[in-house]
């Protein structure tokens, strides 16, 4: 068995290879907070939905949460805001735990490799208590954690074909991550600290989109946000209403900061002057869900200093899984002991 995790700010994904098959699991880290009703009792139970009581709520975890917050207009709760986990919240390490441990198997061997990503927030940061949080769970199912970028897994997932050479950015929910790659093996690499959230905060901060908890507590409604966006009705590249246009102008300028800061690192670099050119570039990640994206991105490289020539803009294949697939490649590879240059 094989096996890789990729812990993102709003979805944890777990993907293994096993007894030939490839087997990939899912579990959203938000929850809702219903008021600890006989009514929301029943209601529950109805939809067969798994909860928790916590003081006077009830809570629901998971992808139930996301469809019953839609239902009952009421927002859903990050458990890692903004890719960090509450200093005073044990609450939410314990869901965050469960949801972990639900994803992982036991290791068939103890001290068995598991390739996982961290949130963007902490992923440069080897002494973050997240980092140092998520490697104990890990370790309690009897892996060893080893934390590969998300950018690199990108180029792991999607360039084989070109010999595991080019450039892969990962459009997260907290932060947008690009790397740089010659056979697999990371040549330069970039952090944004923003991301999807920051598009989503400004647009619902723009109209005033909020929904309201059982407490009164005001959210911002990024589910609304996030389903006009994915409705493949919205464009960027050819945005049609006032809406549209803003949101276009939001994802000029998160694409734009992303090409000069990874434009940056990269000429820091001296080893780019033996790179074959032109190279793929590669984008994932719930961002670069809308249509219009690679049009868009398309137009930023051309009127962008960039110091590489890019052959293509391509999406992956699969956005959900690109991340854990390209963590799964390199576990693969390791445990076969194959140099990913041999394999290029």
């Amino acid at each position: 068995m094989t096996i890789a995790l990729d812990i993102g700010t709003r979805k944890i994904r777990s993907l293994r290879r096993e007894g030939g098959r490839l087997l990939g699991r899912t579990n959203l880290a938000e929850y809702i907070a219903l008021p600890d009703t006989p009514g929301h009792r029943r209601l529950l139970e109805r939809v067969t939905a798994s909860f928790g009581r916590c003081q006077n709520s009830l809570l629901v975890i998971g992808q139930s949460a996301l469809e019953l917050a839609e239902t009952l207009q009421v927002p859903t709760i990050p458990l890692m805001p903004g890719g960090r986990l509450p200093v005073e919240d044990p609450l939410a390490r314990q869901v965050i735990a469960s949801l972990i441990d639900a994803l992982l198997p036991p290791a068939a061997t103890n001290g068995q490799i598991c390739w996982m990503t961290v949130p963007g927030a902490v992923s440069t940061d080897v002494d973050s208590p997240e980092r140092t949080f998520f490697s104990q769970l890990v370790r309690l199912k009897g892996f060893e954690p080893c934390v590969v970028s998300t950018g690199r897994c990108v180029i792991l997932a999607e360039l084989g074909a070109n010999g595991f050479t080019g450039m892969g950015i990962d459009f997260g929910a907290s932060a947008v991550r690009a790397s740089l790659a010659r056979h697999g093996q990371e040549v330069a690499h970039s952090l944004l600290q923003r991301g999807g959230q920051w598009l989503d905060t400004r647009l619902s901060d723009s109209e005033g989109s909020v929904l309201f908890d059982a407490q009164g507590n005001q959210y911002l409604d990024f589910a609304a946000i996030t389903r006009w966006k994915e409705s493949r009705l919205v464009s960027v590249l050819n945005p049609l209403s006032e809406r549209e246009q803003k949101l276009a102008l939001l994802y000029e300028e998160l694409i734009g900061e992303t090409l000069a800061k990874f434009r940056v690192d990269i000429v820091q670099q001296t080893s780019i002057a033996n790179l074959p050119q032109p190279l793929p570039l590669v984008c994932t990640g719930g961002v670069s869900r809308i249509a219009g994206f690679q049009g868009l991105m398309e137009e930023l490289l051309r009127d962008t200093m960039f110091p590489l020539e890019v052959s293509d803009v391509r999406c992956a294949s699969d956005a959900d899984y690109a991340v854990a697939r390209g963590s799964l490649i390199l576990a693969e590879l390791e445990e076969t002991a194959v140099p990913i240059s041999r394999v290029a």
